[in-house]
């Protein structure tokens, strides 16, 4: 079967499917911080001719970032502080500036300033010694004298009083680099939803209001049959616009999950896809009991599911998949088999892990699974899970009683 975008096939699965940025937060290190930061009425104003806005003068640390991310400015205390000149910035982004394991955290901070955040963050810089400085930095969106988007990043030194930088525990920076990992996916599910609703609602919503002001000024005119043929065409837009909204709602979390639990959603689901994708058969099986099914599991197990049936659409050229949840003894076990192609193992483990497993993966992990991959090229793909259930409370057990 032709290879279809995840987008695509997520917008065609039932009533309203198709695609999925959380607030950077502040990360808590040990100790007392002395920090100085330039007030919000600083950040107001560009210089003429291309300078640096006023208040680089004051000597705060600050650069000015292009739309793409790239430094066009940077004022002398933002260079010395990481011991390079001015002009040694210009043209790096400030991942190109972050320490090891920070750079998705500078690309996140990077793209919040690009659309507008102005919350705080901390980033963890490298400078041209190799020392590393811990700063907290806030942004605003800032265009330059020529008109062309921009934005001021300033910064100020954190210091840490009962233990050094270079103190960390490596641990602790794996922890770091997790977190801002999930941060990272929040921020890209939550501008995803942003541009949803930017792109898909507000044209209809517009839209619709353009019809009534134009069906009010027929009515004045005493065309009444015209104003009410054009009342006809809004809520027709308005229907457009309440399905819209449901998709997107649908997408963030299906309400059938919440009325009727994981075994319908996951036969309603699949009944989605083989109609978005006709050439695949899907056979869904269900016999694990809703009350088996720890709540916290259920959306993660939905999640695989879709992204485990996305899989098969976008790469598996399959004819068959059988999607399975069952409980056998203590174990929750879930299994998403197809006939397609498979593939070599090792080689998208060298890779990197790829063909969307790396999201499976992390869920299973983050909810105390097992991962079973089973594949090779030619002979289809098994996506397998297990989990560990509690054992079942004896408080009202007949022996209790």
């Amino acid at each position: 079967m032709l290879a279809k975008p995840k987008d695509e096939i997520n917008n065609r699965i039932g009533a309203s499917h198709r695609r999925e940025a959380g607030a950077m937060a502040k990360s808590e290190w040990p100790g007392s911080m002395d920090v100085t930061m330039p007030r919000p009425s600083e950040l107001d104003q560009s210089g003429p001719g291309g300078a640096m806005p006023p208040f680089a003068s004051g000597g705060v640390a600050a650069i000015w970032v292009d739309r793409d991310g790239r430094i066009c400015e940077a004022t002398a205390s933002a260079a010395s502080l990481l011991g390079f000149e001015p002009t040694d910035l210009i043209g790096r982004q400030l991942a190109d500036l972050a320490a090891e394991g920070w750079h998705t955290a500078a690309e996140v901070a990077t793209a919040r300033v690009r659309f507008g955040s102005t919350d705080s963050f901390e980033l963890l810089l490298r400078g041209r010694s190799g020392r590393q400085t811990l700063v907290e930095m806030t942004g605003q969106l800032q265009a330059f004298p020529n008109g062309d988007p921009g934005s001021v990043i300033a910064w100020s030194e954190r210091r840490l009083r009962r233990r050094l930088r270079t103190e960390a525990n490596p641990g602790d920076v794996e922890l770091r680099r997790l977190a801002y990992g999930l941060l990272r996916t929040q921020e890209a599910e939550r501008m995803k939803v942003a541009t949803e609703l930017h792109d898909d609602v507000a044209p209809l919503v517009v839209m619709v209001k353009y019809m009534i002001e134009d069906a009010q000024a027929r009515l004045a005119r005493g065309a009444t049959d015209e104003a009410s043929d054009v009342m006809d065409g809004a809520t027709a837009r308005l229907r457009d616009v309440l399905s819209e909204l449901r998709r997107i709602s649908t997408n963030l979390r299906p309400r059938l999950l919440d009325d009727l639990g994981l075994g319908p959603t996951l036969q309603w689901y699949c009944r989605g896809f083989e109609e978005a994708c006709q050439s695949v058969a899907v056979k869904c099986r269900i016999s694990a009991e809703e009350r088996d099914i720890p709540e916290e599991l259920k959306l993660e197990v939905f999640r695989i599911v879709q992204e485990a049936l996305s899989n098969v659409a976008q790469h598996a050229r399959a004819n068959r998949v059988n999607v399975t949840l069952v409980r056998l003894g203590e174990e929750l076990r879930l299994a998403i088999d197809d006939d397609g192609i498979g593939f070599d193992v090792a080689r998208v483990a060298a890779q990197g892990i790829g063909l969307g497993l790396h999201a499976i993966r992390k869920r299973i992990d983050a909810t105390g699974g097992t991962l079973a991959l089973e594949t090779a090229p030619h002979r289809g793909t098994r996506v397998g899970a297990s989990w560990t259930l509690a054992a079942p409370s004896d408080d009202f057990s007949p022996a209790a009683a």
